[in-house]
């Protein structure tokens, strides 16, 4: 299997999982009417990262089950960090358009 797409800016990084990136939605995401709606469909995508809210707290990419957080677990991000995990799933799509493919 391959590894995580893992994009990195200013000591931050987030790790994006490797498949199962649909078509259906990069429409959806190009389609948000927010960065809410657009964090939706990227969160299940996400398998780490590093981030801290305005506070300095670590924001966890998972809950206690193992499942994506909701993008209401982001409130308290700096609104450019929200904005960048978007921006963040859109690099990292454009690497994986790059790997090989693997039916």
């Amino acid at each position: 299997m391959a590894e995580d797409i893992r994009i990195e800016a200013d000591g931050w990084f987030v790790a994006f999982r490797p498949d199962r990136w649909t078509f259906g939605d990069r429409r959806k995401i190009m389609e948000a009417e927010s960065d809410w709606d657009a964090l939706n469909f990227i969160l299940p995508y996400v398998t780490s990262w590093n981030l801290k809210d305005v506070d300095g707290i670590a924001v966890m990419a998972k809950d206690g089950e193992g499942r994506p957080v909701s993008s209401l677990a982001l409130a308290n991000l700096d609104d450019d960090t929200a904005r960048w995990l978007v921006r963040a799933w859109f690099q990292a799509k454009a690497q994986r358009a790059e790997l090989p493919k693997v039916p």
